[in-house]
């Protein structure tokens, strides 16, 4: 009994992909009928199924041997009353030197749990031959070659106008850019110069501003006046890390300067508890209006 019953389940599946193989059909051939070595030809590859199946064609990772594919190029499906139609080219060439050389591409149908092959018929091609024969093997000695090692000397020759015209032309286009371009180039230059000096200090400033916050004394209130002197002294080009409080005074005659001055040595030499905030604020600020300063000097200068 269960013989009959694996038979007629087996005579069912078979009716039914029967019938589905039908539904598709697969159609595939050459445009031309002959070819050379080399030569790229096109293969027309299209199909006409129902609707609800899912196809594939073929990708450049497939193996068209003997045939190895160029490029490729596929049209928009194309349904009606639930039959769809698909269509691609593929160009072609091929290196081998069989006589009659034959290709078919299959269309996959993905389903749920496996995955049906319909094949094309397959096609013919003619190649071409441009050597009447080729012998299978001859003689070293039977070879028609010729042979010379002897040093061939070539003489290099060298158009003296061209480069003379070359290096003037050359010469006069960076000696006009220069005229023209020249005071905006180093004008960008040195503002980039300023601006990432001007980063750096702060930077540095900000770094040992925190550590006289985290724990005061007298070297950390020192650093922060070594790190602002060094920078005022790039800034300005003026001495500053050699100079004291008062002789910078004498020359900047800044009333708020002198102050955070006066307050900052007061904390180094009399290793005074008593942080003030607005002596660090006042000479940070002091060097950003002189680099502000700077800065418009250079642009409309």
């Amino acid at each position: 009994m269960f013989r009959k019953i694996f038979t007629a389940v087996s005579l069912i599946l078979t009716s039914i992909f029967a019938t589905q193989a039908q539904e598709v059909n697969v159609k595939g051939r050459f445009l031309v009928d002959s070819i050379k070595i080399g030569e790229q030809i096109p293969y027309t590859l299209t199909v006409r199924y129902p609707s609800s199946l899912n196809l594939v064609f073929p990708d450049s990772t497939f193996s068209f041997a003997p045939f190895e594919i160029q490029k490729k190029k596929y049209f928009p499906t194309k349904s009606k009353n639930d039959v769809s139609y698909d269509s691609a080219v593929y160009f072609l060439t091929t290196f081998e030197i069989d006589s009659v050389q034959t290709l078919s591409l299959p269309i996959f149908s993905i389903q749920a749990r496996d995955c049906t092959t319909y094949y094309a018929s397959p096609d013919t091609l003619f190649l071409k031959q441009l050597i009447k024969a080729v012998p299978d093997s001859i003689a070293a000695q039977e070879l028609p070659l010729k042979t010379n090692t002897t040093y061939q000397n070539v003489k290099w020759l060298l158009n003296y106008w061209v480069l003379i015209i070359v290096t003037g032309v050359l010469l006069i286009s960076l000696i006009v850019g220069w005229i023209v371009f020249g005071k905006r180039i180093k004008k960008y230059f040195l503002l980039r110069r300023l601006h990432r000096r001007h980063n750096s200090f702060l930077q540095q400033f900000s770094k040992a501003t925190e550590l006289l916050r985290s724990g005061f004394t007298a070297k950390h209130a020192e650093n922060i006046l070594v790190v602002w002197k060094g920078y005022m002294e790039d800034l300005m080009a003026q001495p500053f890390t050699t100079a004291t409080s008062r002789e910078i005074l004498l020359r900047e005659k800044d009333e708020i300067l002198g102050k955070a001055l006066q307050n900052v040595d007061r904390m180094i030499y009399k290793s005074s508890d008593s942080y003030s905030e607005e002596a660090i604020a006042s000479l940070s600020q002091y060097a950003q209006q002189r680099f502000v300063n700077k800065v418009e000097k250079i642009k409309h200068g």
